[in-house]
Protein backbone atom coordinates (compact mmCIF):
# COMPACT_ATOMS: atom_id res chain seq x y z
CA UNK A 1 0.00 0.00 0.00
CA UNK A 2 2.97 2.61 0.67
CA UNK A 3 4.50 2.14 -2.32
CA UNK A 4 1.47 3.42 -4.12
CA UNK A 5 1.21 6.60 -2.30
CA UNK A 6 2.44 9.79 -4.75
CA UNK A 7 6.73 9.76 -4.06
CA UNK A 8 6.46 13.97 -4.46
CA UNK A 9 9.97 15.32 -2.82
CA UNK A 10 9.50 16.02 0.56
CA UNK A 11 11.14 18.60 2.77
CA UNK A 12 12.43 17.28 6.27
CA UNK A 13 12.75 18.94 9.64
CA UNK A 14 16.07 19.79 9.70
CA UNK A 15 18.16 18.59 12.43
CA UNK A 16 20.84 19.16 14.68
CA UNK A 17 24.59 18.00 13.87
CA UNK A 18 27.52 17.60 16.34
CA UNK A 19 28.98 20.22 15.09
CA UNK A 20 26.14 22.41 16.11
CA UNK A 21 24.97 23.18 12.48
CA UNK A 22 21.63 22.43 11.07
CA UNK A 23 21.08 19.83 8.39
CA UNK A 24 18.35 20.59 5.88
CA UNK A 25 16.96 17.40 4.19
CA UNK A 26 14.94 16.75 1.39
CA UNK A 27 13.59 13.19 -0.03
CA UNK A 28 13.31 12.30 -3.63
CA UNK A 29 13.20 9.47 -5.65
CA UNK A 30 15.00 8.65 -9.06
CA UNK A 31 13.73 6.94 -12.05
CA UNK A 32 14.23 3.54 -10.31
CA UNK A 33 12.43 4.22 -7.64
CA UNK A 34 15.12 4.27 -4.66
CA UNK A 35 14.81 6.77 -2.22
CA UNK A 36 17.23 9.64 -2.11
CA UNK A 37 18.26 12.74 0.20
CA UNK A 38 19.47 16.23 -0.69
CA UNK A 39 21.08 17.52 2.37
CA UNK A 40 23.10 21.22 2.90
CA UNK A 41 24.38 22.59 6.29
CA UNK A 42 23.86 25.44 7.78
CA UNK A 43 24.41 27.66 10.68
CA UNK A 44 20.89 28.27 11.96
CA UNK A 45 17.61 26.03 12.24
CA UNK A 46 16.25 29.06 10.02
CA UNK A 47 18.08 29.41 7.04
CA UNK A 48 18.29 25.69 6.70
CA UNK A 49 14.11 25.03 6.66
CA UNK A 50 14.45 27.83 4.16
CA UNK A 51 16.45 25.84 1.67
CA UNK A 52 14.81 23.20 2.38
CA UNK A 53 11.86 24.18 1.26
CA UNK A 54 12.81 26.30 -1.96
CA UNK A 55 15.22 22.95 -2.93
CA UNK A 56 11.88 21.18 -2.42
CA UNK A 57 9.76 23.36 -4.41
CA UNK A 58 12.56 22.96 -7.14
CA UNK A 59 12.69 19.32 -7.59
CA UNK A 60 8.60 19.29 -7.74
CA UNK A 61 8.72 22.02 -10.36
CA UNK A 62 11.45 19.90 -11.99
CA UNK A 63 9.36 16.87 -12.49
CA UNK A 64 12.17 14.58 -12.70
CA UNK A 65 15.15 13.71 -10.67
CA UNK A 66 17.84 16.37 -10.87
CA UNK A 67 20.17 12.99 -11.62
CA UNK A 68 19.10 12.68 -14.90
CA UNK A 69 19.93 16.46 -15.77
CA UNK A 70 22.40 17.05 -18.28
CA UNK A 71 26.17 18.68 -16.76
CA UNK A 72 24.87 21.85 -18.87
CA UNK A 73 21.39 21.89 -17.27
CA UNK A 74 22.75 21.36 -13.76
CA UNK A 75 25.77 23.76 -13.76
CA UNK A 76 22.83 26.16 -15.18
CA UNK A 77 21.19 25.37 -12.00
CA UNK A 78 24.63 25.47 -9.96
CA UNK A 79 25.35 29.14 -11.14
CA UNK A 80 22.04 30.47 -10.18
CA UNK A 81 22.60 28.84 -6.72
CA UNK A 82 25.92 30.65 -6.48
CA UNK A 83 23.95 34.14 -6.29
CA UNK A 84 24.32 35.62 -2.68
CA UNK A 85 27.01 33.29 -2.33
CA UNK A 86 30.13 34.75 -4.11
CA UNK A 87 31.06 38.44 -5.13
CA UNK A 88 29.41 39.29 -8.21
CA UNK A 89 32.77 39.30 -10.04
CA UNK A 90 33.57 36.43 -8.70
CA UNK A 91 30.29 34.45 -10.41
CA UNK A 92 31.40 36.31 -13.46
CA UNK A 93 34.63 34.48 -13.47
CA UNK A 94 32.45 31.49 -12.70
CA UNK A 95 30.35 31.45 -15.70
CA UNK A 96 33.38 32.13 -17.80
CA UNK A 97 35.16 29.54 -16.43
CA UNK A 98 31.94 26.51 -16.53
CA UNK A 99 31.33 27.96 -20.32
CA UNK A 100 34.50 25.55 -21.15
CA UNK A 101 32.73 22.48 -19.74
CA UNK A 102 29.51 23.51 -21.32
CA UNK A 103 30.92 23.63 -24.70
CA UNK A 104 32.41 20.22 -24.13
CA UNK A 105 30.71 17.78 -21.88
CA UNK A 106 27.27 20.00 -21.85
CA UNK A 107 24.67 17.03 -22.81
CA UNK A 108 26.70 14.79 -20.63
CA UNK A 109 24.24 13.25 -18.01
CA UNK A 110 25.24 14.25 -14.75
CA UNK A 111 25.79 10.86 -13.59
CA UNK A 112 27.65 9.24 -16.48
CA UNK A 113 30.63 11.85 -15.70
CA UNK A 114 33.86 9.86 -15.27
CA UNK A 115 37.07 10.93 -14.36
CA UNK A 116 38.60 9.62 -17.66
CA UNK A 117 35.92 12.30 -19.49
CA UNK A 118 37.53 15.55 -17.57
CA UNK A 119 40.94 14.01 -18.20
CA UNK A 120 40.56 14.07 -22.08
CA UNK A 121 38.55 17.49 -21.36
CA UNK A 122 41.24 18.92 -19.79
CA UNK A 123 43.86 17.92 -22.63
CA UNK A 124 41.79 19.17 -25.42
CA UNK A 125 41.61 22.75 -23.75
CA UNK A 126 45.42 23.14 -23.59
CA UNK A 127 45.37 21.31 -27.34
CA UNK A 128 43.12 24.16 -28.31
CA UNK A 129 45.61 26.66 -26.62
CA UNK A 130 44.14 27.11 -23.25
CA UNK A 131 46.72 28.05 -20.66
CA UNK A 132 47.96 25.61 -17.93
CA UNK A 133 46.48 28.69 -15.84
CA UNK A 134 43.05 29.09 -17.27
CA UNK A 135 42.85 25.00 -17.81
CA UNK A 136 43.38 24.80 -13.87
CA UNK A 137 40.78 27.93 -13.52
CA UNK A 138 37.99 26.00 -15.57
CA UNK A 139 38.84 22.49 -13.68
CA UNK A 140 38.43 24.26 -10.29
CA UNK A 141 35.39 25.47 -10.76
CA UNK A 142 33.93 22.33 -12.24
CA UNK A 143 34.80 20.09 -9.47
CA UNK A 144 33.72 23.03 -6.77
CA UNK A 145 30.35 22.44 -8.81
CA UNK A 146 30.66 18.70 -8.79
CA UNK A 147 31.09 18.92 -5.22
CA UNK A 148 28.00 20.75 -4.75
CA UNK A 149 26.27 18.32 -6.70
CA UNK A 150 27.93 15.65 -4.73
CA UNK A 151 26.98 17.05 -1.06
CA UNK A 152 23.30 17.22 -2.53
CA UNK A 153 22.94 13.92 -3.17
CA UNK A 154 22.39 13.94 -6.48
CA UNK A 155 26.25 12.22 -7.16
CA UNK A 156 27.48 9.31 -5.16
CA UNK A 157 30.75 10.89 -5.83
CA UNK A 158 32.48 13.60 -7.45
CA UNK A 159 34.41 12.55 -10.67
CA UNK A 160 36.70 15.90 -10.71
CA UNK A 161 38.56 14.67 -7.64
CA UNK A 162 40.21 11.64 -9.04
CA UNK A 163 41.37 13.78 -12.22
CA UNK A 164 44.26 15.58 -12.36
CA UNK A 165 44.53 19.21 -13.44
CA UNK A 166 47.57 20.38 -15.42
CA UNK A 167 50.21 21.97 -13.64
CA UNK A 168 50.97 25.78 -13.94
CA UNK A 169 54.41 26.84 -14.30
CA UNK A 170 55.52 28.87 -11.17
CA UNK A 171 55.52 33.17 -12.43
CA UNK A 172 59.03 34.12 -10.59
CA UNK A 173 58.21 37.74 -8.87
CA UNK A 174 59.23 40.72 -10.35
CA UNK A 175 58.64 42.90 -7.81
CA UNK A 176 59.39 47.30 -7.52
CA UNK A 177 62.47 47.34 -5.34
CA UNK A 178 61.90 49.70 -2.27
CA UNK A 179 64.18 52.45 -4.58
CA UNK A 180 61.92 51.99 -7.42
CA UNK A 181 58.74 52.40 -5.34
CA UNK A 182 60.35 56.00 -4.08
CA UNK A 183 61.06 57.00 -7.58
CA UNK A 184 56.85 55.73 -8.35
CA UNK A 185 56.09 57.94 -5.43
CA UNK A 186 57.97 60.92 -6.06
CA UNK A 187 56.73 60.79 -9.60
CA UNK A 188 53.32 60.87 -8.33
CA UNK A 189 53.72 63.97 -6.26
CA UNK A 190 51.32 66.61 -7.32
CA UNK A 191 48.78 63.51 -8.46
CA UNK A 192 45.23 63.88 -6.66
CA UNK A 193 45.06 60.59 -5.73
CA UNK A 194 48.71 60.49 -4.39
CA UNK A 195 47.55 59.54 -1.11
CA UNK A 196 45.93 56.23 -2.88
CA UNK A 197 49.77 55.59 -4.65
CA UNK A 198 50.87 56.53 -0.97
CA UNK A 199 48.64 53.68 0.48
CA UNK A 200 49.43 50.91 -1.86
CA UNK A 201 52.74 51.35 -1.66
CA UNK A 202 53.24 51.23 2.20
CA UNK A 203 50.34 49.11 3.78
CA UNK A 204 50.45 45.88 1.64
CA UNK A 205 46.87 46.00 1.08
CA UNK A 206 44.78 45.02 -2.16
CA UNK A 207 43.42 47.42 -5.14
CA UNK A 208 40.04 46.89 -3.95
CA UNK A 209 40.13 47.34 -0.16
CA UNK A 210 42.00 50.60 -0.56
CA UNK A 211 39.53 51.98 -3.05
CA UNK A 212 36.98 50.27 -0.87
CA UNK A 213 37.90 51.92 2.27
CA UNK A 214 35.79 54.54 4.46
CA UNK A 215 36.72 57.21 6.77
CA UNK A 216 34.76 55.75 9.10
CA UNK A 217 37.73 52.33 8.64
CA UNK A 218 40.51 54.90 9.99
CA UNK A 219 40.57 54.86 13.77
CA UNK A 220 43.01 57.97 13.95
CA UNK A 221 43.39 57.68 18.06
CA UNK A 222 44.80 54.12 17.68
CA UNK A 223 46.69 54.48 14.42
CA UNK A 224 44.97 51.67 12.42
CA UNK A 225 42.94 50.94 9.17
CA UNK A 226 39.67 48.45 9.44
CA UNK A 227 40.02 46.60 6.49
CA UNK A 228 36.11 45.86 5.64
CA UNK A 229 35.06 45.88 2.32
CA UNK A 230 36.45 46.19 -1.03
CA UNK A 231 35.61 47.54 -4.41
CA UNK A 232 35.48 45.17 -7.15
CA UNK A 233 34.36 44.80 -10.73
CA UNK A 234 34.98 47.63 -13.70
CA UNK A 235 32.50 49.89 -15.52
CA UNK A 236 29.12 49.21 -14.38
CA UNK A 237 29.89 45.82 -12.48
CA UNK A 238 31.53 47.62 -10.33
CA UNK A 239 30.53 46.76 -6.44
CA UNK A 240 31.33 47.35 -2.97
CA UNK A 241 31.54 44.13 -0.88
CA UNK A 242 32.91 42.21 2.32
CA UNK A 243 36.85 41.31 1.84
CA UNK A 244 37.20 37.58 0.74
CA UNK A 245 37.65 35.60 3.53
CA UNK A 246 37.49 36.34 7.31
CA UNK A 247 41.18 36.52 7.55
CA UNK A 248 40.89 39.51 4.90
CA UNK A 249 39.20 41.55 7.99
CA UNK A 250 41.97 42.88 9.78
CA UNK A 251 43.32 46.10 11.32
CA UNK A 252 46.44 47.51 9.73
CA UNK A 253 49.13 49.75 11.71
CA UNK A 254 48.70 53.38 10.38
CA UNK A 255 51.93 54.68 10.53
CA UNK A 256 52.88 58.48 11.27
CA UNK A 257 54.14 59.23 7.57
CA UNK A 258 50.84 58.04 5.98
CA UNK A 259 48.58 59.74 8.99
CA UNK A 260 49.66 62.50 7.92
CA UNK A 261 48.85 62.06 4.06
CA UNK A 262 45.94 60.95 4.99
CA UNK A 263 44.87 64.09 7.04
CA UNK A 264 45.91 66.18 4.05
CA UNK A 265 44.08 63.98 1.15
CA UNK A 266 41.03 64.56 3.67
CA UNK A 267 41.72 67.93 3.25
CA UNK A 268 41.57 67.81 -0.33
CA UNK A 269 38.42 65.97 -0.97
CA UNK A 270 36.88 68.72 1.65
CA UNK A 271 37.60 71.38 -0.90
CA UNK A 272 36.40 68.78 -3.70
CA UNK A 273 32.88 68.42 -2.17
CA UNK A 274 33.11 72.43 -1.52
CA UNK A 275 33.55 73.01 -5.22
CA UNK A 276 31.21 70.34 -6.65
CA UNK A 277 28.13 71.70 -4.51
CA UNK A 278 24.79 69.81 -5.22
CA UNK A 279 26.98 67.62 -7.66
CA UNK A 280 28.69 65.68 -4.49
CA UNK A 281 27.70 61.89 -3.91
CA UNK A 282 28.70 61.20 -0.89
CA UNK A 283 29.94 57.67 -0.04
CA UNK A 284 31.93 57.92 2.74
CA UNK A 285 34.83 56.64 0.57
CA UNK A 286 38.62 57.97 1.18
CA UNK A 287 39.88 57.96 -2.55
CA UNK A 288 36.65 58.86 -4.91
CA UNK A 289 36.44 60.96 -8.00
CA UNK A 290 35.92 64.77 -7.69
CA UNK A 291 32.69 64.28 -7.33
CA UNK A 292 32.74 62.11 -4.68
CA UNK A 293 32.16 58.77 -6.52
CA UNK A 294 33.78 55.09 -6.76
CA UNK A 295 37.13 55.29 -8.70
CA UNK A 296 36.93 53.07 -11.46
CA UNK A 297 39.68 50.21 -11.36
CA UNK A 298 40.20 50.60 -14.50
CA UNK A 299 41.09 54.24 -14.34
CA UNK A 300 43.21 53.71 -11.85
CA UNK A 301 45.68 51.21 -13.38
CA UNK A 302 45.29 53.50 -16.30
CA UNK A 303 46.50 56.12 -14.58
CA UNK A 304 49.41 54.08 -12.89
CA UNK A 305 50.80 52.91 -15.73
CA UNK A 306 50.96 56.47 -16.67
CA UNK A 307 53.05 57.08 -13.30
CA UNK A 308 55.21 53.83 -14.00
CA UNK A 309 56.85 55.36 -17.65
CA UNK A 310 56.87 58.92 -15.82
CA UNK A 311 59.23 57.11 -12.98
CA UNK A 312 60.96 55.32 -16.24
CA UNK A 313 59.97 52.53 -14.32
CA UNK A 314 58.67 48.85 -16.98
CA UNK A 315 55.13 49.29 -17.53
CA UNK A 316 54.75 45.77 -17.15
CA UNK A 317 54.17 46.42 -13.02
CA UNK A 318 51.35 45.76 -11.86
CA UNK A 319 49.22 47.90 -9.07
CA UNK A 320 49.31 44.36 -7.00
CA UNK A 321 53.17 44.03 -7.40
CA UNK A 322 53.32 46.75 -5.07
CA UNK A 323 51.77 44.49 -1.96
CA UNK A 324 54.39 42.03 -3.23
CA UNK A 325 56.84 44.37 -3.07
CA UNK A 326 56.30 45.48 0.18
CA UNK A 327 55.59 41.56 1.72
CA UNK A 328 59.30 41.24 0.41
CA UNK A 329 60.53 44.08 1.69
CA UNK A 330 59.28 43.00 5.72
CA UNK A 331 60.24 39.39 5.34
CA UNK A 332 63.65 40.30 4.02
CA UNK A 333 63.83 42.63 7.09
CA UNK A 334 62.92 39.90 9.27
CA UNK A 335 59.23 40.48 10.13
CA UNK A 336 57.57 37.39 11.23
CA UNK A 337 55.98 35.38 8.18
CA UNK A 338 53.17 35.50 10.78
CA UNK A 339 52.96 38.90 11.21
CA UNK A 340 53.03 39.16 7.33
CA UNK A 341 50.56 37.35 6.75
CA UNK A 342 48.07 38.78 9.28
CA UNK A 343 49.00 42.05 7.52
CA UNK A 344 48.61 41.02 4.33
CA UNK A 345 45.53 39.20 4.78
CA UNK A 346 46.17 35.52 3.63
CA UNK A 347 44.38 33.21 5.27
CA UNK A 348 46.96 31.47 6.41
CA UNK A 349 51.11 31.82 7.12
CA UNK A 350 51.25 28.38 5.08
CA UNK A 351 50.02 30.42 2.06
CA UNK A 352 52.03 33.63 2.43
CA UNK A 353 55.39 31.24 3.03
CA UNK A 354 54.42 29.45 -0.69
CA UNK A 355 54.24 32.76 -2.10
CA UNK A 356 56.96 34.53 -0.87
CA UNK A 357 58.93 31.45 0.45
CA UNK A 358 61.72 32.80 -1.86
CA UNK A 359 62.82 35.38 0.54
CA UNK A 360 63.43 33.22 3.37
CA UNK A 361 66.45 31.42 2.06
CA UNK A 362 68.79 34.77 3.12
CA UNK A 363 66.76 35.46 5.91
CA UNK A 364 67.77 31.76 7.02
CA UNK A 365 71.59 32.77 5.99
CA UNK A 366 71.54 35.81 7.93
CA UNK A 367 69.95 34.01 10.70
CA UNK A 368 73.04 31.00 10.67
CA UNK A 369 75.85 33.83 10.37
CA UNK A 370 74.22 35.53 13.56
CA UNK A 371 74.24 32.70 15.78
CA UNK A 372 77.71 32.04 14.58
CA UNK A 373 78.70 35.49 15.58
CA UNK A 374 76.75 35.12 18.59
CA UNK A 375 78.93 31.86 19.62
CA UNK A 376 82.26 32.84 17.76
CA UNK A 377 83.85 33.01 21.52
CA UNK A 378 82.81 29.93 22.65
CA UNK A 379 83.26 28.17 19.24
CA UNK A 380 87.10 29.35 19.64
CA UNK A 381 87.80 28.60 23.16
CA UNK A 382 89.41 24.56 23.76
CA UNK A 383 86.87 22.54 26.11
CA UNK A 384 87.81 22.99 29.77
CA UNK A 385 88.53 19.41 30.46
CA UNK A 386 91.35 19.20 27.67
CA UNK A 387 89.13 16.86 25.75
CA UNK A 388 87.52 16.39 22.46
CA UNK A 389 84.23 18.04 23.65
CA UNK A 390 82.48 15.47 21.88
CA UNK A 391 79.40 14.74 24.06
Amino acid sequence: MGQDRPREPHARDPRRLPSGRWQARVAWWDEHGRRRESARTFASHREARAWAREEERRLRELGRPPAEDALASYLDRWLESMVGRVRPTTLRSYRAMAAHARAALGDRPLTRLTPLDLQAWLADLQAAGKSPRTAQYAYAVLRHALQDAADWGLLPANPAARAKPPRVPRRELRVPTPEEARRLLQAAEGHRLYALWAFLATTGTRRGEALGLRWEDVDWQRRVILVRQALTGTGSRKALGPVKTDGGRRSVALDPWMEDVLRRHREEQRLDRLEAGAGWEETGLVFTTRRGRWLDPGNVLRDFKILLAKAGLPTTYRIHDLRHAMATAWLAAGVSPKVVSERLGHASVAFTLQVYGHVLPNAQAEAAARMVRLLADDLHQPPADGGTGDA
